[in-house]
């Protein structure tokens, strides 16, 4: 009986489905519109798709998804009316939002604002109750005041409920009762708790975890329960319907509706593990990746083929203490809308026009100009190709809405496609500078991965700009994040904070929390179907010099003793120098959190090499086109490749198109590209 692995990630403009056969290693896809009024729908029309081809839903083995239902609720601020109960005296505390302060381009935005609370005062209660630094209750809670505190905010229609007191990361006792008060007092609300959501030290980023957790909680699981419901009616009967989770693990859908703020970058992790993925198969251990799809750009920094998870992330303006790959997220994407500021100069982003109506180009209603039209005017899109295979591009709708922004500048088309191409991509490249400085790393050092739909149309232009030498393009780069979802484990992260100096803090309290959290770990594999034998535990601690502000996540062997701790600093003293730039050898370090991850391996995808051509490219020509060149301000014709011609050892000389069902790959002026064995387009620099 055959064997399909699916993988569904739904984006802010396409939905994309992959599918492979364990057995033959075939693989099915399909690209379909979102739908932003409800994405479970945009998942059953790919599978329809894939249904039509051949595939039954009873033949189905695994399913993952990828959602942005989290993150759009943040972005687009449509969670629902929250509340919030907080420790009397503490209610500032979010106002104040850890004394955070704009940052980055945010500095030079003459009309900047913070992001707007997601609880107001208005909905806040302080309740009166008081723990101190080690848990012991120095005021007992007030049940009959806080009873009156949930009534109110049951009167005033919130629907969720955020519970964060002072250190009940160490005594959890009070936010419990206070869960049991508001399921009598107002049973309909869904109830969020610090103490589970986020057990950790540092009072701010656990408090605006926990609100967060509650603000998108009853969306993320209506969503996900629907989708479920939805899935087993069409006749997937398989047990394996996961989640991509931000830390790039896998949980089961049941599980995400219990745990909404682990899913907020569910799309952009499975491209980071896609793109680990392809750097170790082409033997390159320092990768940048660049996902850029048709709302936003994610880029992500490997090094030495390791992973980097922070726990100071943020999402529209939002701080989140959960553990996630380290991700950087900018509002450029095909879709990205340019307009005339109020400086009378183009901006572009980081607004977006979707896939309804989408780009001007689409031909679906849409005026507005984009970096899809901007792309189409100077002829790197459209021609006698498909966008995502059925999708043809109007370029006279795409030369009116350029024509049309250009006008009050004296521009046009060409002058003002031209403008917004160079806009966004000094604002990626900007952002991908950043995103290695940040380490203290490199560009010569790296290579380039770049997928999402309009990602290898930018690429090579970027690693120019910012000094990568050398460029891959997954297979699939339109489908790749959909391709990382099948190529990860189901993951999870059990964390508890509880301070002192590594060398000074006792042994059998440290073992003592491990083995709690191990615990939890093994319980919530069960609930997941796994054997406490399929599942592998790691310890790590998360380490610190002293007075410093953050940590980093250090492995911890099972039977650890005072005589290993000096091997455990030097461990953090080596990921310190890789992640800074700078270590302190002679300083203590000190743990702040203890953190056990569980792992449950499922089938994963694999790659079929591709077959040896004799490296003469000329095969895959379809067409000639004139294409826009930025060094010449001129037109110049190329040729176009049809990618699915290519073989293993081809090589094509830039300029150049490579065109596919889901993505357009451009090469520049002075630049090769290699046909990989392992089906990836290798883009270098001419010697």
């Amino acid at each position: 009986m055959p064997s399909w692995l699916i993988g569904v990630d739904t984006g802010g403009t396409f939905t994309d489905l992959i599918a492979v056969e364990r057995e033959s290693g075939a693989l099915k896809r399909a690209k379909v519109p979102s739908v932003q009024s409800d994405p479970s729908l945009a998942v059953l029309n790919a599978l329809e798709r894939l249904f039509d081809d051949g595939v039954a839903p009873a033949d189905v083995s695994l399913f993952v998804h990828g959602t942005t239902v989290a993150t759009n609720a943040l972005l687009e601020s449509k969670g629902v009316r929250t509340g919030l109960l907080i420790t009397r005296g503490f209610r500032g505390v979010y106002e104040a939002r850890g004394w955070s302060q704009p940052a980055g381009s945010d500095l030079l935005d003459t009309f900047y604002r913070k992001p707007p609370l997601l609880v107001p005062q208005s909905l806040t209660e302080e309740v009166v109750e008081r723990l101190d630094f080690e848990g012991k209750v120095i005021t007992p809670l007030d049940e009959d005041a806080l009873r009156r505190s949930v009534r109110r905010l049951r009167d005033l229609q919130v629907e969720a409920i955020a519970v964060c007191f002072l250190f009940s990361f160490i005594n959890s006792e009070h936010e419990r009762r206070a869960a049991e008060i508001i399921h009598e007092e107002a049973p309909d609300c869904r109830v969020s708790l610090s103490s589970e959501v986020l057990p950790v030290v540092r009072e701010y980023p656990r408090l605006s975890t926990t609100v967060i957790d509650a603000y998108v909680g009853p969306k993320i699981g209506t969503y996900l329960l629907r989708l479920e419901r939805r899935l087993i009616e069409r006749g997937l009967t398989t047990p394996q319907l996961f989640l991509m989770q931000s830390n790039g693990g896998l949980m089961r859908i049941s599980l995400g509706a219990r745990h909404p703020n682990q899913t907020l970058l569910s799309g952009p992790a499975a491209g980071v593990i896609a793109g680990a993925e392809l750097g170790r198969l082409a033997e390159r251990d320092h990768v940048l990746t660049f996902d850029m799809g048709g709302t936003s750009t994610d880029s992500s920094v490997i090094v030495d083929g390791r992973l980097l998870e922070t726990t100071q992330g943020q999402i529209a303006g939002q701080d989140i203490g959960t553990p996630m790959l380290r991700v950087r997220t900018v509002g450029a994407g095909g879709g990205t809308i340019a307009w005339l500021g109020k400086d009378g100069l183009i901006k572009v982003g980081p607004q977006s026009a979707g896939s309804l109506p989408g780009p001007a180009c689409y031909g679906r209603g849409g005026v507005e100009p984009t970096v899809t039209d901007a792309n189409v005017v100077l002829g790197y899109l459209g021609g006698t190709a498909k966008l995502a295979g059925s999708l043809e591009l109007d370029r006279e709708k795409a030369y009116a809405a350029l024509s049309k922004l250009g006008g009050s500048l004296r521009l046009d088309a060409v002058q003002c496609a031209s403008g917004v191409l160079r806009i966004v991509n000094t604002q990626m490249a900007v952002d991908l500078r950043l995103a290695l400085q940040e380490q203290g790393q490199d560009p010569r050092r790296f290579t380039l991965v770049a997928f999402g739909g309009a990602g290898p149309l930018h690429a090579a232009t970027l690693a120019r700009a910012i000094g990568v030498p050398r460029v891959l393009i997954p297979l699939y780069p339109g489908l790749n994040c959909a391709m990382g979802m099948l190529q990860t484990e189901v993951r999870h992260s059990y964390l508890k904070s509880e301070m002192g100096v590594l060398a000074r803090f006792p042994v059998a309290r440290l073992r003592d929390i491990f083995s709690e959290l191990e615990a939890r770990a093994l319980a919530e594999a069960r609930e997941e179907g796994f054997s406490p034998e399929a599942v592998t535990l790691t310890r790590l601690l998360d380490l610190r010099y002293p007075h410093q502000g953050y940590t980093l996540a250090v492995p911890c062997p099972k039977q650890v003793d005072d005589a290993y701790k000096p091997a455990l600093k030097r461990a953090f003293d080596d990921l310190h120098q890789t992640v800074y730039g700078q270590s302190a050898p002679n300083e203590d370090a000190e743990i702040v959190t203890f953190r056990v991850q569980s792992e449950s391996s499922v089938p994963k995808l694999t790659y079929a090499p591709l077959a040896e051509g004799d490296g003469d490219a000329g095969r895959a020509v379809i067409e000639r086109r004139r294409v826009y060149d930025f060094e010449a301000t001129d037109f110049v014709e190329v040729n176009v490749y049809d990618r699915a011609r290519l073989l293993a050892g081809d090589k094509i000389e830039g300029p150049a198109l490579i065109h596919q069902f889901d993505s357009t790959t451009v090469l520049l002026n002075r630049q090769t590209l290699t046909v990989l064995p392992i089906g990836a387009l290798e883009i270098c620099e001419a010697s």
